[in-house]
């Protein structure tokens, strides 16, 4: 397993452990889980510019527990479908100001990676 993979492993758990955390502790907290929703919220507009798509924009919204939890599930596979493809595949995207950039797959994984513990 080499770095990429093993912070991956993190990201998962570290968004699984806060789905724990908020469910059992602070499902009322709006502040913790627009927090959570905005990493899972933009975890999902890079994986749609990985695939080409146009990205979600509304990465605040406030999203229920349960579909933090859909989200997640589906958001480990699809780490793991990047990891598994090519990694140095390079993304051209436009960001939400407009700016256009390209990224390596790889690149944009590992940013996802920060963005969480940052949050």
């Amino acid at each position: 397993m080499n770095h990429l993979h093993k912070l991956v492993a993190h990201c998962v758990w570290a968004n699984r452990a806060w789905l724990h955390f908020l469910a059992h502790s602070a499902a009322a907290d709006e502040w913790l889980l627009r927090r959570l929703g905005h990493i899972m919220l933009g975890e999902r507009a890079w994986f749609q510019r990985i695939r080409g798509e146009e990205p979600g924009r509304d990465i605040w919204a406030l999203l229920p527990i349960a579909r933090l939890e859909q989200l997640s599930t589906e958001h480990e596979r699809v780490f793991m479908e990047f990891l598994t493809g090519d990694l140095t595949r390079v993304v051209s995207f436009q960001r939400f100001t407009g700016e256009e950039y390209q990224s390596p797959v790889a690149d944009i994984l590992l940013h996802l990676t920060l963005h969480g513990a940052h949050h």
